[in-house]
């Protein structure tokens, strides 16, 4: 669960992604990257470096620096504030919380 199967720079450090079971989200990076006291995170506040992201069935990563959970990102903990999935997100944590 929680494959990524496609991942495309939405500009402003967002990236859409969109996992196996057609599930979309608009993640936002900036305040992660921009509050990292990290060096190898940090760096990416720089665009042009933030923009050579890459993701695998697992997880969208930036070289061996850093990586981030797709379950983090299904789950919308990186949602962009402008994002248009905010109500898939409330019914896929409802449904989580009614099979716990």
């Amino acid at each position: 669960m929680y494959k990524i199967i496609d991942a495309i720079y939405a500009g402003d450090y967002k990236v859409l992604i969109t996992f196996d079971d057609g599930q979309k989200r608009l993640a936002d990076f900036y305040g992660f990257i921009s509050k990292s006291l990290h060096p190898s995170i940090h760096k990416y506040i720089d665009k042009s470096l933030f923009q050579q992201f890459e993701f695998d069935n697992f997880e969208i990563h930036w070289g061996t620096q850093f990586d981030i959970d797709p379950y983090d990102i299904y789950y919308g903990e990186f949602e962009a504030k402008d994002s248009p999935y905010f109500a898939d997100i409330e019914t896929l944590k409802m449904r989580y919380e009614l099979m716990e």
